[in-house]
């Protein structure tokens, strides 16, 4: 079975206040790259039908979704090439 391009560890985020976002490491051969999931994409995650959600809530949410974030964050990572970091995720990416 060949390694992914991109790692990830369990527990290992961050809010970026400045970014209204999760901040997460991912790890390939090359070293670490940043990656960032916007309060309204975890929003979209955990109730499509609310307006927003507070940094505690998105927490909480990225948590709960974790497994399933890291594999939407290594598919976007993959169909970017890399690209420039942090690579961002939207609720455009969910899908």
């Amino acid at each position: 079975m060949t390694k992914p391009s991109v790692q990830f560890e369990l527990g290992n985020y961050e809010w970026v206040s400045e970014r209204d976002s999760v901040g997460f490491l991912g790890t390939t051969d090359l070293g670490e790259i940043p990656f960032l999931i916007t309060a309204d994409a975890l929003c979209e995650m955990l109730n499509p039908e609310l307006d927003g959600i507070d940094p505690e809530t998105a927490l909480e949410t990225f948590v709960e979704f974790e497994t399933d974030i890291h594999r939407i964050a290594r598919r976007e990572f993959v169909k970017r090439l890399g690209g420039e970091p942090p690579i961002l995720i939207t609720s455009a990416d969910l899908e």
